[in-house]
């Protein structure tokens, strides 16, 4: 997984253990649009059915908890569709809003650790979470960059005297 490039801000060769770095955006772009439209759904349910009056009883933790994973989960999930179309159109633009949103999304697992008073299946989850994070992070980003220099072989050299 060592990075024998010319670029040093080119991270990865390959991802995923066996596949190419395109391959294995797209399989994480696909991965994380699937989790987040889970999200999304499960938290709807979660504020219909299993907690339709949270504001008018005292709970434990956050009462607001599923109405802000549905929220993150939202643009969770125009960020993932970006990265697959971007995958699918070479267009490392569309990279953009996955990797800018990220550090927002390990934040937000840092501040729900700290609400929910360190419960350690919480703990225990969000880690894996973070740490699944910053891999898809670091390959989306070893893509941008390819896709970014793909073309620099290709210019002419320019001498200077």
């Amino acid at each position: 997984m060592a990075c024998r490039c010319k670029y040093f801000v080119k991270l990865l060769n390959k991802c995923c253990f066996c596949f190419s770095l395109r391959t294995g955006t797209l399989l994480l772009g696909c991965v994380f649009l699937t989790w987040f439209i889970y999200l999304c759904l499960g938290s709807a349910f979660m504020m219909e059915c299993i907690f339709p009056n949270e504001y008018m009883r005292e709970t434990k933790g956050p009462p607001a908890a599923p109405k802000t994973t549905m929220v993150f989960s939202f643009f969770g999930i125009i960020a993932s569709a970006m990265v697959c179309i971007g995958v699918h159109n070479n267009n490392e633009l569309l990279f953009v809003p996955f990797l800018a949103l990220t550090p927002f999304y390990i934040f937000a697992h840092v501040m729900a650790m700290i609400l929910y008073s360190f419960v350690w299946i919480i703990i225990t989850l969000f880690v894996i979470t973070i740490v699944v994070l910053i891999y898809a992070w670091i390959v989306i980003y070893s893509y941008f960059t390819e896709l970014r220099y793909a073309y620099d072989e290709d210019l002419p050299q320019q001498t200077y005297i």
